[in-house]
């Protein structure tokens, strides 16, 4: 995969790079994301890409999926809630109460979730589905983003000198 991956960022460059962590954000399966973005920033450095443009462009796009897939959940809430089987019994009392628990911490709970490896995929789903107000979770991807991204591609940047 490692080689597949190189192969597209070395020929496509930034283009690549978006599309590549556009569809890892939309659950793409593969290897955890900060392996991912580590090795990013590697081959980045050594195909000789602009390092702002690819720390402006990685962040983008994790903001980018992160949104499709908290929007589209936001939207089909009450779709998929009709479609869940009936052997899964979630009564709407406990989700209200799992909101508001969310809420009155002002987003801290998501935040923490969105740095916890493994964890932060599944964020902008139960977000979505928890119909959290969009400018609270837009305001913690952008966050989220620009330190776990930002963070891990400038890592594997460092690391290739």
């Amino acid at each position: 995969m490692f080689t597949q991956v190189t192969f597209y960022i070395t020929n496509y460059g930034y283009l690549a790079l978006f599309c590549i962590i556009v569809l890892m954000e939309l659950g793409m399966p593969g290897l955890p994301n900060e392996v991912v973005l580590f090795y990013f920033g590697y081959v980045c450095h050594k195909a000789g890409l602009f390092f702002p443009a690819v720390i402006g462009i990685g962040v983008i796009a994790d903001i980018i999926g992160s949104c499709i897939l908290y929007f589209f959940f936001f939207y089909c809430r009450n779709h998929l809630v009709r479609l869940k089987p009936k052997w899964l019994r979630v009564p709407s009392k406990k989700i209200d109460r799992l909101t508001k628990k969310i809420m009155s911490h002002s987003g801290r709970n998501l935040f923490i979730a969105k740095m916890t490896p493994f964890i932060r995929g599944y964020v902008a789903v139960v977000a979505g589905l928890l119909q959290i107000p969009s400018i609270l979770y837009g305001w913690i991807t952008i966050l989220t983003a620009i330190s776990w991204t930002g963070g891990w591609l400038t890592m594997g940047w460092l690391f290739a000198f």
